[in-house]
């Protein structure tokens, strides 16, 4: 029996975001050994492309809201090209999804947990 089409989600690329509890020297590994080119950086946070589409985000855990450990150190990130159309779609699937909200790094991003309660969010850049 196929599974009922539903709209899919518009997304551009796919991020794994990894708590660092030695965030300098992750930086430089990911950045120098493996050659990954910093897409996005601030004091805290560094994003990588590992490939068209594909990108590592290295948080630093000391300065962190959240503690990395467990199912709440692993985000699933999904960068879309329509957040509100993104967040219309879920919330008919999962009503208890909260609204976008703009992020201090300058996205515009709502987020939820899966049933392990690892952590998802949708995000796009903030106009």
């Amino acid at each position: 029996m196929q599974p009922k089409v539903m709209d899919r989600l518009p997304i551009l690329s796919f991020h794994t975001v990894l708590y660092c509890r030695k965030w300098t020297e992750c930086v430089a590994f990911y950045r120098d050994i493996l050659g990954f080119p910093v897409v996005f950086e601030n004091e805290l946070f560094v994003e990588l492309e590992t490939a068209q589409g594909a990108r590592i985000g290295l948080l630093d855990a000391a300065r962190s809201t959240r503690r990395g450990e467990g199912p709440a150190g692993f985000l699933l990130s999904f960068r879309v090209e329509d957040i509100q159309r993104t967040h219309e779609i879920l919330s008919a699937r999962l009503p208890d999804v909260p609204g976008p909200a703009r992020h201090p790094w300058g996205a515009l991003l709502f987020e939820f947990q899966d049933p392990d309660g690892r952590r998802l969010e949708f995000w796009s850049p903030a106009e």
